[in-house]
């Protein structure tokens, strides 16, 4: 029997068949179930960026019934049901040939001499019978239906349609589908839409009729114990003997995010040599230095290199230069690399009220520290020029109303604490 490898135990961008962990306090797979068994519902699933809405539908479903289409570059209802044919290899058009016969049955009666051939003159009475025949051919050509012909091809069978990303698609398509989408879900047929928080409610805003048929099944950040649970059910499979204290560790720097914890879990098994599972149980040692390698290489899973040397540098000054300050690192720097210094500072967090910011740049700071009006700017810019490179994707965002500084990609706070993205922009 072959061994189990350590890349199909830790799967960051495939179906965890081996290290799925149900999180039996939220109930989420029974959620689903009971919303996809009532006939008629649509379902939304909202969740923050990598927080496993895909595996939670999968794993309901099945693989081989799952449909996933990306609301990312949808610009029309038709484009739409046209990527759901796509998938199930339905040509764009079909051509027909048919051929007709049609034959006529002719009689007649005949008196007279008959001459043949060789043998000379005789008599002939009676009657002569054949036949005409004629042969017609029709060609025929028939387009793709859309709609109709994805309800008839799946309305009523165990086939889940899921749209992931519905907030990728701007407002009147949105519309335009969500009234589809109602029409289908009559006829039996079962739709998911995946969308993050604060978009969840996209698909009822869209078509205010909805409201009533659409069951919402809310994901939030994986606590660390769950996550820990990623890797004691991967390692324990391998027969490796990973200390709890470094599995914690993992966890935290996971950021409430199952699929960065399978990454980050997979990297280990490659810095320790990891490559399958072990005859025996054996007992691993990582110490600090090797958990920070293993953080590091993880970190280059992801590039958010362009916007952080954007958000370092801020926006052109008009007039009067930003003030530099000393941190803790070393370096100097004006009031962005203060803010992002506080950020990508120990312990990670995802959300940070002003208080615990500022808390955070006293920390980096080794003496003075930035006036709180320029802090509120920085912030804003920074979460302006995120809004800006990634339009459809929050990555960072700063609510001026409630002070609070929202990580909202976990890939984004690993990035700027692992990458040495802010130390290779740094000033000595």
């Amino acid at each position: 029997m072959a061994k189990l490898q350590s890349v199909d135990v830790f799967t960051p961008s495939d179906f965890p068949a081996h290290t799925y962990v149900a999180r039996d306090e939220e109930k989420l797979e029974n959620q689903l179930r009971q919303a996809l068994a009532t006939p008629g519902e649509v379902i939304s699933i909202s969740g923050p960026s990598k927080s496993g809405k895909t595996v939670l539908v999968e794993k309901v479903v099945g693989r081989d019934n799952l449909i996933i289409i990306t609301g990312a570059g949808i610009e029309s209802p038709e484009l739409l049901w046209d990527r759901v044919l796509d998938w199930m290899d339905i040509p764009s058009s079909t051509s027909t040939t048919t051929t007709t016969e049609r034959s006529r049955d002719l009689s007649a009666t005949v008196e007279g001499e008959l001459s043949i051939p060789l043998v000379g003159k005789g008599s002939l009475e009676g009657g002569i019978r054949g036949g005409l025949s004629r042969s017609t051919t029709s060609a025929s050509a028939a387009e793709r239906r859309g709609l109709p012909q994805v309800l008839k091809e799946i309305a009523g069978s165990d086939f889940v349609l899921l749209i992931d990303d519905f907030h990728y698609m701007n407002r009147d398509v949105q519309a335009e589908v969500a009234m589809q989408i109602k029409e289908a879900a009559r006829l039996h047929t079962k739709i998911c839409t995946a969308s993050v928080p604060h978009r969840a409610d996209d698909v009822v805003r869209s078509n205010p009729e909805l409201r009533g048929r659409v069951r919402a099944i809310d994901i939030d950040y994986w606590k660390p114990p769950q996550l820990k649970q990623i890797a004691f059910l991967g390692f324990n499979l391998l027969n490796a003997g990973i200390p709890e204290a470094a599995v914690t560790r993992f966890a935290e720097e996971a950021s409430g995010s199952p699929q960065l914890m399978q990454a980050i879990c997979l990297q280990a098994c490659f810095e320790l040599s990891l490559r399958e599972e072990l005859s025996l149980p054996t007992p691993y040692n990582v110490p600090p230095d090797t958990i920070n390698l293993i953080l590091r290489e993880t970190s280059s899973r992801t590039d958010f290199a362009s916007l952080v040397r954007n958000m370092h540098a801020g926006p052109k000054t008009r007039g009067t230069e930003r003030k530099d300050f000393q941190f803790r690192d070393g370096t100097r720097g004006d009031v962005y690399r203060c803010v992002l210094l506080a950020v990508a500072s120990d312990p990670p967090s995802l959300s940070l009220d002003y208080n615990e910011l500022t808390d955070k740049i006293r920390r980096v700071c080794t003496d003075e520290t930035p006036q709180p009006t320029s802090v509120y700017q920085a912030c804003g810019q920074v979460s302006r020029m995120a809004l800006d490179m990634y339009p459809a994707q929050r990555v960072i965002e700063w609510d001026e109303g409630y002070s609070l500084l929202d990580i909202i990609d976990p890939y984004f706070l690993f990035y700027i604490r692992w990458s040495g993205k802010l130390a290779s922009l740094a000033s000595p």
